[in-house]
């Protein structure tokens, strides 16, 4: 039984309040009625959570926000002296002790949340405290690909994000050419697995390959501005990532690009469509 995880377990009972699952060892959770959306048989399979209340296993078909393993933004709905519950996103939700709050946290409040199995109490525990920048292995990711992040907060070299919900990353700061904000989300691409397992992550796709995400941005903004666009390649790097959210370098190679293609003309202190 993997707790903390969604699985697919078997239907080995039945009684008025709801369903008896199996896992391969013969590992029971209840799944309560009220959860039941269609009927089915003995040995059927179902697609569950599964998760702990009153030191019992339960099963629900709800989708929780994260998993074991997982980050998450959750809400507070009660902050007590012991901990904090927090809107999880199944019926049940999931404490964080005191100890794991790196500051109070505050009802109503929104904060980010990793999701681990306590050794001492083998509970489905939350913690707002992780490490920043931590050393990987065997990841499941290449340079290039592209990939789901959560910002976690800014430093001195750039922000800190959370990666496909399972992976802390950084983007430097020469990388960020548009306003971010904690617990918003973007997309990005992983750009750097480095030798120590850290990984460096982009906003934008590197290389002329993926060129033509930002001629299609630079042909947007000018559709915009009634085709005509106050950028040329004498523009200030600040300039171009004020208007484009792009780097100077990668608008160089646009422009270029729909230059050749006849798309555009360029003038010294301007871009007109053609």
């Amino acid at each position: 039984m993997k707790i903390g995880q969604s699985q697919t377990l078997k239907i080995s009972d039945k009684n008025h309040s709801g369903w008896i699952l199996a896992d391969e060892d013969g590992i029971k959770a209840f799944l309560p009625k009220v959860f039941i959306q269609e009927e089915k048989e003995i040995d059927d399979e179902v697609n569950v959570f599964v998760y702990q209340d009153d030191n019992k296993l339960k099963a629900t078909t709800e989708i929780p926000l994260a998993e074991v393993g997982e980050f998450a933004v959750m809400t507070c709905v009660q902050s007590l002296p012991s901990g904090a519950f927090m809107d999880w996103g199944i019926i049940k939700d999931l404490f964080i002790p005191y100890k794991q709050q790196k500051s109070k946290i505050m009802e109503g409040k929104r904060y980010l949340v990793y999701l681990y199995i306590d050794d001492d109490l083998e509970l489905i525990t939350g913690t707002t405290k992780f490490k920043r920048n931590p050393q990987y292995e065997n990841l499941p990711f290449q340079k290039g690909d592209k990939v789901d992040l959560l910002m976690m907060n800014e430093s001195e070299l750039g922000w800190n994000v959370v990666i496909n919900k399972k992976y802390i990353g950084l983007i430097y700061a020469s990388d960020v050419f548009k306003k971010l904000y904690p617990l918003s989300e973007e997309s990005g691409f992983i750009k750097e697995i480095r030798e120590d397992g850290k990984i460096d992550v982009s906003l934008q796709p590197q290389g002329f390959e993926n060129i033509d995400e930002f001629k299609q941005k630079i042909l947007d903004k000018l559709e915009e501005n009634y085709g005509l666009l106050h950028l040329s390649d004498k523009s200030s790097p600040e300039e171009i990532k004020d208007e484009l959210q792009m780097s100077k370098k990668n608008f160089k190679k646009a422009i270029g690009g729909l230059y050749k293609d006849k798309i555009v003309d360029l003038a010294n202190d301007k871009i007109r469509l053609i």
